[in-house]
């Protein structure tokens, strides 16, 4: 089993944990479990980001086709919970943050935890599927009596699926997602991740643009996004506020947007800071056609939307391998010798793959795709 724990510790101790759990289950792994023939209830487990969200969201619609009576549930993050009610491929929304997954102080308890088993039990499900690989994932898959589960065990517990798929890290992470359907024989008719948002999403955020600006839509607009979930991730504010500068004196309006508790100052946008909903935020996004940001949710939705895009990105990871790869998308990056990291907070005293991205680098790809 391959597992891709940062921590030695955490390295050493799973392996030891999975040799005992699959020897406590050996009696009942002797029974081979076969996939129900035509699933009624499906469940995806998906608890982490915006960003992976997205990169789920072709396996809902492929499951769909397969089987267009079957209901599907999704358990997601609850920041990830607007993106899913949009969804016609997604026919009942479930939400639960786990703290080793929380950005913000928004994570699910002890007794949350036991209410999203208690729910998943009482649903009955005839297939789980975790595309992340999670434990706690696995877990919650088999205390609700799941009764064919199938994902990766890269982080332990693969002893509690019926089916352990092998973990491809070199695929792209919508590949990864499609390779548990292809390997239940489940045929894949399109591998493009789709963002939905509603007629009720358009007129807010027409409402919301006339009381900044006057009109419905600035002319020549460019979405903003200087925030990032982890620090490694992080540009520089003032090349930020240089890149905005640069932007504004194109002619080009700035909206920048960021949840309510992102900081920092920046002059010369409409700042729409926490107006938004993650579904009239990828209107905005579609709506003004441009858009620049870090490796985060929101490049990811302006991906899946296929709007021409600039995306900042650090050495955490290899980012055509995490965000929707299109035309209109152009990555600016460094490749040092320490991509990809995989760190949250760059150990090094300068955090080279950052602070060597230039602004005139970003502005000259953005002019080049405008």
């Amino acid at each position: 089993m391959k597992y891709v724990f940062k921590k030695k510790i955490l390295r050493l101790a799973m392996p030891i944990l999975d040799l005992l759990g699959s020897v406590f289950f050996l009696p009942v792994k002797c029974f081979v479990k076969k996939m129900p023939a035509d699933p009624k209830n499906i469940l995806i487990v998906r608890l982490d980001h915006i960003g992976d969200f997205v990169c789920t969201t072709p396996l809902f619609k492929n499951l769909k086709n397969r089987f267009p009576e079957a209901k599907i549930t999704v358990l997601v993050n609850s920041v990830s919970k607007d993106l899913a009610y949009r969804n016609p491929n997604i026919d009942k929304v479930i939400t639960f943050s786990p703290l080793h997954l929380a950005r913000s102080n928004e994570s699910s308890n002890l007794k949350g935890l036991r209410r999203i088993i208690k729910d998943v039990k009482n649903i009955g499900f005839d297939l789980g599927i975790d595309p992340r690989g999670d434990v706690l994932s696995i877990l919650i898959m088999w205390l609700g009596g799941v009764k064919y589960r199938i994902g990766y065990g890269i982080t332990g517990g693969g002893f509690l699926l019926d089916k352990v798929c092998g973990y491809d890290e070199s695929k792209h992470v919508i590949d990864r997602n499609l390779a548990l359907l292809e390997s239940l024989d489940i045929p894949i008719s399109g591998r493009s991740p789709e963002v939905y948002f509603s007629e009720k999403d358009k007129d807010e955020v027409e409402r919301l643009l006339r009381s900044f600006h006057g009109s419905a839509m600035a002319k020549r607009a460019v979405v903003i996004h200087p925030f990032a979930g982890t620090k490694a991730k992080e540009w520089p504010k003032e090349n930020f506020q240089n890149l905005i500068s640069g932007i504004e004196g194109d002619g080009h309006d700035v909206l920048l947007i960021g949840s309510a508790s992102d900081e920092g100052r920046y002059r010369n946008v409409i700042d729409l800071r926490g107006k938004l909903s993650l579904s009239q935020l990828a209107c905005l996004i579609e709506k003004a056609g441009f858009f620049i940001g870090l490796d985060s949710g929101p490049a990811n939705i302006s991906a899946a939307l296929n709007v021409p895009s600039v995306i900042i990105c650090s050495g955490t990871n290899m980012p055509q391998l995490w965000i929707s790869n299109n035309s209109n998308v152009k990555f600016v990056y460094k490749n040092t010798e320490c991509k990809p990291c995989g760190l949250k907070v760059c150990m090094k005293e300068k955090h080279e793959c950052m602070e060597l991205i230039t602004v005139e680098a970003v502005i000259e790809k953005f002019r080049e795709i405008m």
